[in-house]
């Protein structure tokens, strides 16, 4: 055995002597009818371990050599355990070896790791053996017709048109609705992912691999909802799912894995599950529906590519909405299936109460991106330093350059004319129908004439004049239904000629459910679709555009279509006199000043809900670059942009960062808040673009950019600092931004004349002591009136530090240095002499400390003449501490916080009530500790009566 286990190799005779198993006992047949399959347990062992971090050495009690032949054995152990099992088919007896092997093998705490996971595995796996022999009867020939087309289907490249990407990105992070969290996410893979828009998320994400997106699911229904940016690669990860299933290499857990396009025509027709099979006739559909319904969908794997994509009067009781919500009292529901269904998040709210889980597809990091120009540009490393060089120019290409699809559009753009770019997001969109007409023009009709401006027909060439109008016509008619496919019946309707599919903005579709009979009509990309209606809407009088965008308001795609309307037309259509006039004497909308009222009416009042239709017009204003229009939205605000918990894409920071810029040129300055729209660093890259952009320098604005996981991003926003003096309050709060940030941060605050009053640094994981940014910002900046440090460490060097440079200050009123790891002794307190001393302060929190000794602080009060608070709750105060603190505090007082200190006895709360009879002639609240609020309670009352008789106020407890 020795020479084998040098080798790592087993045998079946190996498996058999080192077990201790005969022939008989493994070729036992399986007497439990119900034992899981666990097959696909073993499937990609080296992931599975790998996944489990088994490296050597890990949790084993033996060295690093043995521990590398103990785990290469294991796995070596379990591929001949799933072979003998496919060879076989000996479920019990080799499951048993595996574990035993694993046992014998692994020490200690890795083996019961490896069992628990398999464990669970088994437990959610595929159906009972009785009902696996049934699917096996009944449903082979179908399994094996899914696995011949899913094989057959090819992904295109990223050279021919349209385009897409090469490399199949599925980065993914799992959304979970049990563990929301509106803290700072600390996530590496989430710091250095861009988030595509998922509109009303803001959770804690993880990153997730394919094969385990169900596996924290448990007893619930297993229901995953895969959303993503308009171009992220859903419906490529959709038909990617389906493939890798056919292939053997994922979800073997479920038999059959059914992929329905959800924007097939068939499906709005379907009154039964049959009408939605992939099948070759009805007969085969129709029996195949009544195997499924037996077993209730076990074993079956719904792949429902493009919710978004469905329309809007599919009726309630059609089968998709049976599928995704099953009446378990009907005869052949399906509430045993699993389902994953991929949608644009704007149109999967109603989903959101069903799922068990939600999966956010991620774009291209930077790095990403790279590698990814340099595969479609073979690998030529100075064009893919131009290309990323020009794409970091205009920062609406660079920020939509995440999305694959557009990264493609920009290669095909780089590579067609003349290493230009787009330079703004309806720009984008319009090469794409450019070179699509461009190459009708060319391949189809051998000419080469210029295309011209696409959103004017009359500049079009003749030959595609018409069929330009046509196409944008059915665009809008698709928008105006809800509609992503058209059939033939549908352009006989329109008076469309079949023939509008050859200009290339068209692909034509054959149905997956027909097996190919059936074809129907689908623009090349949604964006593309809501690119043209907007050309025709751009179109019509004034009149009809108004009329359409009432009649449109509230539409899943009606912010899509409204954006790029704003860059084709910048908004200055339709502003007759009448916007001028008095609301009661133009009661009905006529403008586009009505329709932006509209806007903002259904989005400014929600609380710590997303503003999505807010936000899209944001980013309306930015592609119309109208200044009057965006004050006129900021005069709707009141000058206060609210956007907390809406998640936010670079090119929404980039649009509020304009619109705030352009705004904060008035007297009552302009507050914005970020708190918790995961902007990120790359966020802030975006944001201090748009403030670049005209921001005045005698503007105020509050910028509140708490929670959004800023890193790297606060130099960004140091840049911002130096080049204008306009923020006046800056709140950071729950960022991880550390030391090296706050000095870049400090730096700019520190050498330019700038405004600032509020910085919340609270909970930022800075790490203080003697680092010196803060005390030489409060030494030299003579505007900031509150600093908010709490929840740092800040270490006793630091506060003596910050205390000497504040001896002098004469601006700060506010102090905030909650739970900041101090201890205030006798040794140490003088620093804190010195800080109560300063006479501008107003406001000092301390709570969450640890405070040995007040004497120091007493002595501080003693002579100050303006603080009004002071918070020492929860500092382990005792009933001596309560004696020093008496004997300085001074009149002026209005609040005193010792609520949360244990150790304070009714004496020392008899101690400061005497001193309080006729002392502190401002105080009017106290808070004690609550162990002591009913028994101190007549004390209070005594001390109230005393100082009414003394002409003082009563003190509230």
């Amino acid at each position: 055995m020795a020479a084998k286990e040098q080798t790592q190799e087993l045998t079946i005779d190996d498996l058999k002597t080192e077990m201790k198993l005969t022939d008989e006992q493994l070729n036992t047949a399986i007497k439990e009818p119900d034992l899981p399959d666990v097959s696909a347990c073993f499937d990609n062992t080296d992931d599975y371990l790998e996944k489990l971090e088994l490296s050597p050495g890990q949790k084993t009690d033996v060295s690093e050599v043995k521990a590398k032949t103990r785990l290469n054995r294991t796995q070596a152990g379990m591929r001949l355990a799933l072979e003998y099992w496919q060879n076989k088919n000996q479920l019990q007896a080799t499951f048993k070896a595996l574990l035993l092997i694993l046992l014998s093998l692994l020490k200690g705490d890795v083996a019961v790791q490896v069992c628990k996971y398999l464990s669970d595995k088994c437990s959610t796996s595929c159906p009972p053996s009785r009902e696996r022999v049934l699917l096996n009867h009944k449903l082979s020939s179908y399994r094996d017709y899914l696995q011949s087309r899913y094989r057959a289907q090819v992904s295109t490249s990223a050279t021919q048109w349209p385009p897409v990407p090469t490399n199949k990105v599925f980065k993914l992070a799992m959304i979970q609705k049990e563990k929301i969290q509106r803290g700072r996410i600390d996530d590496e893979f989430f710091r250095l992912s861009i988030t595509g828009k998922i509109d009303d998320i803001l959770v804690q994400k993880t990153p997730v691999d394919l094969i385990n997106i169900f596996s924290e699911i448990g007893n619930k229904r297993n229901f995953v909802l895969i959303e993503g940016a308009p171009g992220s690669g859903k419906s490529t990860l959709a038909l990617h799912i389906c493939q890798e299933w056919a292939e053997g290499k994922l979800f073997q857990e479920f038999y059959i894995a059914i992929l329905v396009r959800l924007r097939d025509p068939l499906v709005r027709e379907a009154k039964k599950i049959a009408d939605i099979l992939p099948c070759i006739n009805t007969a085969v559909a129709n029996e195949t529906e009544a195997v499924i319904q037996s077993l209730y969908g076990k074993g079956v794997l719904w792949v429902l590519d493009g919710w978004d994509e469905l329309p809007s009067d599919l009726p309630r009781e059609s089968i998709i909405n049976k599928l995704i919500r099953p009446d378990m009292s009907q005869k052949g529901a399906l509430h045993e299936s699993a389902a994953i269904i991929t949608s644009r998040p704007s149109s999967s709210a109603e989903l959101h109460p069903l799922v068990s889980s939600r999966v956010e597809v991620l774009g291209f990091t930077p790095y990403e991106l790279e590698k990814y120009l340099a595969e479609c540009l073979e690998g030529d490393s100075q064009a893919v330093q131009t290309l990323l060089e020009r794409i970091r120019e205009n920062p609406v290409v660079e920020g939509s350059c995440y999305i694959p699809l557009n990264a493609s559009i920009i290669v095909n753009c780089f590579l067609s004319d003349n290493h230009s770019l787009p330079t703004s997001n309806h720009g984008i969109f319009t090469s794409v129908v450019q070179s699509s007409l461009k190459r009708y023009l060319q391949d189809r009709l051998g000419k080469t004439t210029p295309v011209g401006d696409i959103t004017s027909p009359d500049s079009l060439p003749s030959d595609i004049r018409t069929q330009s109008v046509h196409i944008c016509q059915l665009a809008y008619h698709g928008i105006e239904q809800n509609k992503a496919t058209f059939t033939d019946s549908d352009l006989a309707a329109l008076l469309i000629p079949k023939d509008i599919s050859n200009v290339g903005l068209l692909q034509t579709v054959p149905s997956i459910i027909s097996d190919g009979l059936l074809v129907y009509y689908c623009f090349l990309h949604l964006s593309i679709q809501e690119l043209l209606a907007a050309i025709h809407i751009s179109l019509m009088s004034s009149k009809q555009q108004i009329a359409v965008f009432q009649k449109l308001f509230g539409n899943p795609r009606f912010s899509a279509v409204f954006q790029f309307y704003a860059g084709i037309t910048k908004l200055r259509t339709s502003r007759p006199i009448l916007s001028l006039l008095p609301r009661f004497l133009c009661p009905v909308p006529a403008t586009v000043f009505d329709l932006v009222r509209k806007f903002v009416k259904n989005e400014k009042d929600k609380y710590n809900e997303p503003k999505i239709l807010l936000l899209s017009l944001i980013n309306c204003l930015y592609e119309a670059e109208d200044l009057s229009l965006c004050v006129f939205v900021a005069n709707l605000l009141n000058h206060n942009l609210h956007l907390g918990y809406t998640t936010m894409n670079p090119i929404d920071c980039l649009s509020v960062g304009y619109f705030a810029s352009v705004c904060s040129n008035t007297s009552n300055g302009f507050t914005l808040s970020f708190r918790n729209c995961s902007i990120g660093d790359q966020g802030c890259k975006f944001l201090a673009r748009g403030f670049s952009k005209c921001l005045h320098s005698h503007s105020e604005i509050s910028l509140n950019l708490s929670s959004n996981d800023i890193h790297e991003g606060i130099h960004h926003i140091a840049e911002v600092i130096e080049n204008t003096s306009s923020i006046s309050k800056l709140y950071l709060s729950n960022n991880a931004i550390g030391n090296s940030g706050l000095s870049t941060l400090c730096e700019a605050l520190s050498t330019k004349s700038n405004s600032l009053k509020y910085l919340d640094l609270s909970e930022c994981s800075l790490s203080l002591d003697d680092h010196g940014a803060i005390p030489r910002l409060l030494s030299t900046n003579n505007t900031l009136e509150h600093l908010h440090l709490s929840g740092n460490v800040i270490g006793n060097t630091e506060l003596k530090s910050i205390c000497e440079a504040l001896s002098t200050s004469t601006s700060l009123k506010r102090l905030d240095l909650k739970n900041c790891s101090l201890t205030i002794s006798d040794d140490n307190g003088a620093a804190l002499y010195q800080l109560f001393t300063n006479n501008s302060l107003e406001r000092v929190y301390l709570s969450i400390n640890t405070v040995t000794s007040c004497y120091h602080i007493a002595a501080g009060l003693a002579v100050n003449k303006n603080l009004k608070t002071l918070d020492l709750s929860r500092c382990k105060l005792t009933d001596a501490s309560i004696k020093e603190l008496s004997t300085g505090l001074t009149s002026k007082i209005e609040t005193l916080y010792i609520n949360g200190n244990y150790s304070i006895t009714e004496d020392g709360m008899k101690t400061l009530a005497r001193h309080l009879t006729i002392h502190c002639s401002e105080l009017t609240r106290l808070y004690i500790p609550g162990h002591l609020k009913s028994s101190i309670k007549t004390v209070f009352r005594d001390t109230n009566k005393e100082r009414k008789r003394n002409g003082l106020p009563e003190i509230a407890i």
